[in-house]
């Protein structure tokens, strides 16, 4: 799936217990992490993809280890307990327990294959539907998929006949441009972000499909760097994923996570090394003689690349910083500028350079908010809760719920906005930020927490007036503001002594700064001063109850190929 592409991860998630009795072991953050890796290696849960909108809910993890438990003969609870974890840590076979939901299994070289193949060795394929608006006639795409299959073929023994429009056969690759919602529950979020998806052979119905988000604008034969983009390579990147390969480390693959720009003339295109061995790996080496090359149909004369209207607002540039919000949700890092927002996956890989729209991603939310100025993941429910102004809004997963409530709610007094907000784990106490002061909200009680607010000072090495405020997967509190980052280890309010560090090398795949020069911020002014110490107070908080829950994960459906990101 072309998320531009998604790679298999591995994620870091704590499952909620029913309340336990009072001496109830309580999962440890290293054995959730276990039990997660080890649920989507023997193929219990799907590889999660949060390039997706769809969002895994904690029930689909229940269920996977209901069904794991059932395979290990132990009783069918549903939780990570000390005999679940016993049977986890036992030598076995390294094939997958559930055949067709396992994650793509890494093989000696840097290809991964979906441990799917197709049964037959001629594929038909057929384009249902095309582009609406775009520069590209029908012809033009269906001759543009028959070259992006052909560079499969001459690399295998398989071969690719396409179906006529008035041939009743079902073809075994259908190919559609579509938009948003399309009857697959993996929506398109528009221009950026997800480019197309496709899904591994099978024998669901879906299997071998092929879906292109008719939001972006296509072309083929522009160079780099021009407005759209090329549907050739999408397409052959895509096509790996149907024919059953997974991603690609290798700097020269097709099958690299990335949408890496045009790959050169369809008509003399071919698949690298890795590409080629990953291939061959599933199907075996090509046989035919150079006689027997497959035809290549002429393409017509590209067209000229399209030109953005004039008043459609520019993307803005991850690499400068200033975000509005940055929070951790379900294990994802979201940057959010105004009306549009990146995404990290748990594994620390940007999801797109290129950002998606805010309003298709967040159902419900009025078009009259145009950022999030700050955001998070209420621990005791899951829900997401973005601030924007005087008001907050809540989702359930994606979908707004109800209307939109007056940050009073939270303790706050009226009249301005909040700079940050953040749930802090080892007191399961909600944070918000304004300027130099916070307040502290008890989720549990629903009520905000006497004697607040409280200067920001009390974090040491923090900076005034942050950006925002989130705490990652490994429990680490992380303070941004403009395009640095002060990092606060797991249960201190203490920065790094080397705070603050540039944002983008870390987080959103941006160069270092040229400077080498470090600029440090003195807490009770928010000034910068270039190499001064960081200074030393003598507040701490006490660390509270454990963690409770750490975000959930987004995940993938059943046969799902990755996504490519551009």
């Amino acid at each position: 799936m072309l998320v531009r592409l998604v790679p298999p991860l591995q994620l870091l998630l704590l499952l909620l217990q029913p309340p336990p009795p009072v001496r109830a072991r309580k999962s440890r953050a290293q054995d959730v992490s276990l039990g997660v890796d080890w649920l989507t290696r023997y193929g219990y849960l799907p590889p999660p993809d949060p390039a997706q909108a769809q969002l895994q809910s904690l029930a689909k993890l229940q269920d996977a280890l209901k069904v794991m438990q059932r395979f290990a003969g132990l009783p069918e609870t549903g939780i990570l307990d000390a005999e679940t974890m016993v049977a986890m840590r036992k030598p076995r076979c390294s094939l997958p327990d559930v055949l067709g939901v396992a994650g793509l299994v890494r093989r000696r070289r840097r290809y991964a294959l979906s441990g799917s193949v197709w049964k037959k060795r001629t594929l038909t394929w057929r384009v249902s539907s095309f582009p609406v608006g775009s520069t590209l006639s029908p012809d033009t795409v269906r001759i543009l998929m028959h070259h992006a299959l052909t560079a499969w073929r001459v690399e295998s023994n398989l071969d690719f006949q396409e179906v006529p429009p008035q041939d009743p056969r079902e073809a075994d690759i259908r190919i559609s441009f579509s938009k948003a919602y399309h009857e697959d529950t993996y929506p398109f979020d528009g221009p950026g972000g997800t480019l197309a998806h496709a899904f591994f052979p099978g024998e669901h119905p879906i299997s071998g499909d092929t879906h292109f988000d008719d939001e972006e604008t296509w072309t083929y034969g522009s160079k780099d760097g021009d407005a759209g983009t090329d549907l050739f390579t999408v397409a052959v990147h895509e096509f790996g994923h149907a024919l059953g390969l997974g991603h690609s480390s290798a700097p020269d693959s097709i099958m690299r996570p990335f949408y890496q720009g045009p790959v050169g003339d369809p008509s003399s295109f071919r698949l690298s090394r890795d590409d080629r061995e990953g291939l061959q790996q599933l199907y075996g080496r090509a046989s035919q003689t150079p006689d027997d090359r497959p035809t290549m149909k002429p393409l017509p004369r590209p067209p000229p690349p399209p030109v953005l209207p004039p008043n459609s607002p520019g993307m803005p540039d991850r690499c400068t910083g200033n975000f509005d919000a940055i929070a951790n949700i379900r294990g994802e890092i979201f940057f959010f500028k105004g009306p549009w927002f990146w995404r990290v996956q748990p594994s620390g890989q940007l999801v797109s350079p290129r950002p998606a729209r805010l309003h298709r991603f967040w159902e419900g939310l009025p078009a009259t908010v145009q950022e999030v100025q700050a955001a998070y993941a209420r621990h005791p429910d899951g829900r997401i809760l973005l601030f924007s102004g005087l008001y907050f809004w809540v989702f359930q997963d994606r979908q707004l719920e109800g209307a939109p409530r007056p940050l009073t709610e939270l303790g706050l007094p009226s009249g301005e906005p909040v700079d940050a907000v953040f749930s802090w784990p080892l007191n399961g106490k909600t944070y918000l930020v304004r300027q130099q002061r916070y307040w502290r909200y008890d989720e549990a009680a629903a009520r905000p927490d006497p004697s607040y607010p409280k200067d920001l000072v009390l974090w040491e090495g923090a900076p005034s007036s942050p950006d925002d405020v989130m705490v990652d997967n490994a429990g680490d509190t992380y303070f941004f503001k403009g395009t640095h980052y002060w990092r606060f280890p797991k249960g201190s309010v203490k920065a790094d002594p080397d705070s603050p560090k540039p944002m983008g090398p870390k987080w959103l795949d941006c160069p270092a700064p040229s400077s080498p020069s470090v600029t440090r911020t003195t807490p009770q002014t928010g000034h910068c001063h270039c190499r001064c110490d960081i200074s030393r107070g003598t507040a701490q908080l006490t660390p509270g109850l454990a963690l409770l829950l750490a975000p959930l994960l987004l995940g993938l459906g059943f046969g799902l190929g990755d996504a490519m990101s551009s």
